[in-house]
């Protein structure tokens, strides 16, 4: 909008006013939020440019955190898995070293009372062997170990065979596959007991808790990314549609100056008053961005103007009257210059 504000009024009284409230605050309102709205403006560029860089790094933190996290829960399930192992193992060393019948007729119980304390999955393998390490009993789902030897089945287990549960929970090689098992032997050695599950089986559910996980974050990525995209679409065409109005704004400006024409509206309703530059350079005044209210434009309207005392609610025969008639405003000077026709 064209600027109607001047400070070149006569005695510099009628429009010296509007500079306390340019913006249409006053006061402590003022004092609060000009300050900050002015350092917004002039941050909004830095603002802007600075979107891409806060999403990226948004996401950045948010796949390493998510990234630490599901190592944690990686570390926390192959501990649970081997303290597992290493705890059915031992209870089944013990209950053999306790009755040595337990490995003979009663050896498929103990194997199923084991598991089924320990909440073992259909991928544990449970296995008694004598003191050559060949397999006497064994899960119902592994019967194809049946009579052979555990330590020919293992490699890189070796630990195991020789120091027991000492040797602790070992990654192994079974078939190409990787497993972990731990093996305990009794107190004559004459006996021992295993118990092994796949690497592959353990972290089943921690791969699918993964899948969730990197879903949810491309899901993620690209609504943010989606978002960025369409903040700048509108952004590029509000500053479109800026350019479009400034130009034409200024087209007009430059040929109602071109033409010595002056552009006014009056708002009867709320008192306010609108007036382009070029009437603002044809009276001689300063222009500004704020609405002029009816008060100060009539101080500035000529003493021998017959509406100078007029007011939005005077009657309607005075408003009848506005039609043909034309308001003289006083000039810097002194003198007077001739105004569009009020509007009816």
């Amino acid at each position: 909008m064209a600027k109607t504000d001047a400070w070149g009024a006569p005695g510099g009284k009628v429009f010296a006013r509007r500079e306390a409230r340019g913006d249409g605050l006053s006061g402590n309102a003022r004092l609060i939020a000009e300050p900050a709205y002015q350092r917004l403006l002039a941050a909004e560029p830095l603002l802007r440019r600075s979107i891409p860089a806060l999403i990226i790094i948004f996401l950045i933190v948010i796949a390493a955190l998510r990234f630490l996290s599901l190592v944690n829960d990686r570390d926390a399930v192959e501990r649970d898995a081997k303290a597992l192992l290493a705890l059915a193992a031992g209870q089944m060393a013990q209950a053999i070293s306790a009755d040595p019948n337990v490995a003979g007729t009663n050896a498929m119980d103990l194997l199923e009372t084991t598991s089924r304390q320990g909440a073992m999955g259909r991928s544990h393998v449970l296995a008694i062997t004598d003191g050559a390490f060949k397999i006497i009993a064994v899960s119902p789902l592994s019967t194809g170990w049946q009579g052979r030897s555990l330590d020919s089945l293992v490699l890189g287990g070796q630990p195991l065979f020789m120091f027991g549960d000492r040797a602790g929970v070992m990654e192994v090689s079974i078939g190409g596959k990787d497993w972990f098992a731990a093996v305990s032997l009794t107190g004559d050695r004459k006996n021992a007991a295993a118990v092994l599950v796949p690497k592959e089986a353990v972290f089943d559910s921690w791969r699918k808790t993964v899948s969730l996980n990197v879903t949810l974050f491309v899901l993620t990525a690209g609504v943010l990314i989606v978002i960025l995209y369409a903040y700048f679409g509108q952004a590029a065409r509000a500053q479109a549609a800026d350019r479009i109005y400034l130009e034409a704004h200024q087209r007009i400006d430059m040929a109602l100056v071109r033409g010595r024409c002056g552009l006014w509206d009056w708002d009867m309703v709320r008192g306010k008053m609108y007036w382009s530059r070029s009437m603002y350079d044809m009276l001689g005044y300063e222009p500004c961005d704020t609405m002029l209210a009816f008060g100060e434009v009539d101080e500035i309207i000529h003493p021998d103007d017959a509406i100078s005392s007029s007011s939005p609610t005077a009657s309607s025969n005075a408003r009848s009257t506005i039609s043909t008639k034309y308001s003289v405003c006083a000039m810097p000077t002194g003198s007077g210059c001739g105004c569009a026709p009020a509007p009816r």
